[in-house]
């Protein structure tokens, strides 16, 4: 069986964050409408991610507002059936 993906070291620190910066001007550049989902970031990364760009975009981390998300409705739900 052949493995799959680049086998390198993830990259760190203000290398990772400058190739996020980079991303995320590109598509603002293309897109500045644009609803960006961070998906599967190491969660080490997605409150510094959140931190660092919502108040510049719309965005939201999946791993993070999704989940409170789904819980959320879930309460809410359970509150609206029984009355």
């Amino acid at each position: 069986m052949q493995d799959l993906g680049l086998r390198q070291p993830r990259l760190e620190g203000e290398e990772y964050l400058s190739i996020i910066d980079e991303f995320i001007e590109a598509v603002l550049t293309r897109w500045p409408k644009a609803i960006v989902q961070f998906e599967d970031f190491q969660i080490k990364w997605a409150f510094e991610t959140l931190k660092c760009y919502r108040e510049r975009f719309c965005m939201f981390n999946d791993d993070v507002q999704g989940t409170a998300g789904v819980a959320l409705a879930g309460l809410l739900g359970t509150v609206r059936a029984q009355g």
